[in-house]
């Protein structure tokens, strides 16, 4: 297995070697200084005692970064969980992350685009268009992003209007059937006002095929429009103003990959390979999108900036997903005395479907004072405040034992005051301090429509609510040294903290709106070295961390107030997070440069003594029964590895430029490889849920004017053709006991050859 992998590796590096040759001896070039706005100003990134990845405008179109998972092929500290739907993605840092079905629960990794932080992880999982900068900030970030960013942060950054004209056309097509699209256009529209608007519209097949109705699933149709105003009104003044609109629609439907009689319809052949599932109706989720920006820079005096940003956002997502898994009719998938014990009210349909509609909305408010009084002392403080509120109308049907009729409104008001300084207190040694005070408010309004009877005997609809609030106190302290050839050493201290939050999901009751999940709170250590060589064309950051987490948010089991058992949301326990991180670039010549990072993380939970068991777990792999809270059979799962988190993952990444003898263009290739460990996808230790160890490669070459206005790029994604699985779930009970394992595909898991033309004028 080592070999192959290394064998693998030999061929993508060697797949670009006879163009580097012919690159032939010359000088290397110095490595740009990247700045980045990981502490809310323009900053070098060797200079700040932060572990952030960056992607900048060249490593973005180097790498052909068009979306959020492509973000994971060069920050291998992070990782991502897709879903059915976009709202039970999961984003997790250094093997962190929030997995939840509840509409009031944050992520433990915040996103944040041009200043403002996104109410939901799934308003993320759209098209990366027209951006600057993307920065990758890893441990918790509490201090000046707010009270979900326990593990860490994704920063990302639009492009600025110009003040001349400019403009670009991009179209492209791959052999999946992939078709897009996107046009800028920017310049001035006065002395005082530059404008930028880009639009992008992408439409991809399906890969899954449903064989009932003949639909290709696990496509995507998406289409959106950016505009941004920059008015520099007088010296000291200057406003932006951003209104950005995006939809989506798609589908991520699993496909059985083992299954006993009976499990498989007609034509599904289960395997790893499956590309087929029989569906009576076809699982697909819309979402639209909308936020609006308005930012003021106010220069007080040459050291004084005075910043106010003000946003409104909101997300949408309508889904439906056929929740049974086949095709067969009630009546034939149970027997008679079953059927009318599963479908008492005579509700009919023939089969278990769920919709699902969500409404979220935020408005924003953010003050700071930036200041620079000297070269030794340098300062930020602020006012925060977030008002918003997510409501989900949810319905599933018909079946008894997943029959649910509900809808709830979660909403919560934040206000925090917020500072960081940083003061040299010796020669060319600094620290920095930082504290946040955040207070929150939250409530809940929920109505379960089948009341008490829960279907079987109905009753009128019940009303459950509830409010609660909550003060949290997060800081930061760091001491930093730079020594004489600019390499800077540090050690930071951290803390986070994400809010309490209440499960609102199937079964809630007036004592979940009575006692909401505690918060989670996380305390980190750093230390780190990052600079460049003496001839700056080798850069090179590396940290080492250890991070703990207490009243990790999970599913775990308790008693309700009545001492009924239940697995729900709750504070579960402790987990560890530790590691190294590096990350280098080498200008090796004029025409080449190779970028490579690397984490090594071992997450573990600390403690949870009382967690679900899994589907089929026996009392030989360490099912406790009848032994958890009201007699539910439980597991400890404490020394335990934390899911999908990889001990290994690295990247390496290639690009070569030469110009051509006698013409006036230049040719180029590039090529990146990652690779990363065995997981386990299952937070409870399923065995069946784990994905072997797998490396992906992607190449591509092409050809650029020396203007930098024609390019023409040929591609493969997924050169080995990798099939790996973004998770598996074991659904045998709801077949009375047969096997029936399935699997979620991922774009990325087949390979796929495209082209990309643009034009920039």
């Amino acid at each position: 297995m080592m070999t192959l992998h290394k064998n693998k590796l030999t061929l993508l590096a060697i797949s670009i070697a006879a163009g580097i040759a012919s690159a032939g001896q010359v000088s290397a070039q110095e490595l740009e200084v990247i700045e980045v706005k990981a502490q809310k100003r323009a900053q070098a990134q060797q200079d700040i005692p932060v572990a952030v990845s960056v992607l900048g405008e060249n490593a973005l179109e180097r790498l052909d970064v068009k979306n959020f998972d492509d973000v994971t092929r060069v920050s291998p500290s992070l990782t991502v969980e897709h879903g059915g739907e976009p709202q039970v993605n999961t984003i997790r840092m250094r093997g962190v992350g929030t997995a939840a079905y509840s509409i009031a629960v944050e992520s433990s990794v915040a996103v944040v685009v041009d200043e403002v932080p996104l109410m939901m992880a799934a308003q993320a999982f759209n098209n990366l268009s027209d951006i600057q900068q993307v920065e990758v900030l890893r441990g918790p970030q509490g201090t000046l992003f707010g009270k979900n960013a326990s593990a860490g942060v994704v920063n990302v950054l639009t492009k600025a209007a110009s003040s001349d004209f400019e403009g670009r056309i991009e179209l492209g097509a791959t052999s999946d059937n992939e078709r897009k699209g996107q046009i800028m256009l920017s310049g001035p529209m006065s002395d005082d006002v530059n404008y930028r608007i880009n639009g992008y519209y992408k439409d991809r097949e399906g890969y899954i095929t449903n064989l009932t109705t003949g639909s290709k699933l696990n496509g995507e149709e998406s289409y959106g429009v950016r505009g941004k105003l920059q008015w520099y009104a007088s010296d000291n003044l200057d406003a932006t103003l951003i209104y950005d609109v995006s939809h989506q629609t798609g589908s991520n439907v699993p496909v059985w990959v083992e299954t006993g009689n009976g499990v498989a319809g007609e034509g599904e052949i289960a395997s790893e390979d499956n590309l087929t599932v029989r569906r009576d109706t076809d699982n697909e989720y819309e979402t639209d999108q909308t936020l609006a920006v308005a930012k003021f820079n106010y220069l007080l005096s040459d050291s004084l900036v005075l910043t106010s940003v003000s946003s409104f956002q909101q997300f949408e997502q309508v889904s439906v997903s056929d929740e049974d898994l086949t095709d067969v009719p009630l009546e034939e998938a149970f027997p008679p005395f079953l059927l009318g014990r599963f479908d008492p009210l005579g509700l009919g349909g023939p089969q278990v479907v769920q919709d699902a509609y969500i409404d979220a909305e935020a408005f924003t408010q953010e003050i700071r004072l930036t200041g620079t009084p000297s070269e030794s002392l340098e300062f930020i403080l602020g006012l925060f405040y977030s008002d918003q509120s997510v409501f989900r109308d949810f319905d599933r049907k018909p079946l008894l034992f997943v029959l649910n009729k509900w809808e709830a409104e979660a909403e919560s008001t934040s206000t925090a005051l917020f500072g960081q300084g940083s003061v040299e207190i010796a020669s060319d040694t600094f620290i920095d301090v930082g504290l946040r005070l955040n207070h929150e408010k939250i409530s809940v309004d929920f109505t379960d429509y089948y009341g008490n009877g829960f279907a079987l005997n109905p009753t009128e609809p019940v009303r459950y609510q509830g409010d609660d609030s909550q003060n949290a106190v997060t800081g930061k302290v760091s001491l930093r040294h730079f020594l004489q050839n600019g390499t800077m050493v540090y050690g930071a201290v951290s803390t986070g903290y994400k809010g309490q939050a209440y499960d609102v999901a199937s079964g809630f009751t007036q004592y979940d709106a009575d006692s909401p999940v505690g918060e989670e709170t996380s305390v980190s250590y750093e230390i780190g070295i990052k600079g460049f060589t003496d001839s700056r064309n080798f850069s090179y950051d590396i940290v080492a961390f250890l991070t703990n987490f207490d009243d990790y948010q999970a599913q775990g089991a308790r008693t309700d107030e009545n001492g009924t058992p239940i697995f729900a949301l709750n504070n579960v326990g402790e987990l560890q997070t530790k590691g190294i991180e590096a990350e280098f670039s080498y200008q090796a010549t004029d025409a080449l440069r190779i970028d490579a990072s690397v984490a090594y993380t071992r997450a573990t939970i600390e403690s949870f003594v009382n967690a679900p068991c899994y589907g089929g777990q026996t009392e030989d792999t360490g099912c406790m029964v009848g032994a958890g809270p009201g007699g539910l059979n439980v597991q400890d799962l404490s020394g335990n590895d934390l899911n999908n988190s990889p001990d290994l993952k690295y990247n390496l990444a290639m690009y070569w430029e030469q110009p051509a003898d006698s013409f006036d263009f230049s040719w180029f290739a590039q090529a990146n490889y990652q690779w990363q460990d065995d997981v386990s996808f299952d937070l409870y230790g399923d065995p069946l849920n784990k994905q072997d160890a797998y490396g992906i490669g992607n190449l591509g070459f092409g050809i650029v004017d020396n203007q930098d206005k024609y390019k023409i790029t040929v591609f493969a994604n997924n050169l080995f053709d990798e099939h790996y699985s973004m998770g598996y779930s074991n659904f045998e009970e709801r077949f009375q006991g047969e096997t029936a394992l399935s699997k979620r595909w991922s774009r990325g898991a087949l390979r796929y050859v495209g082209v990309n033309v643009s034009y920039q004028f």
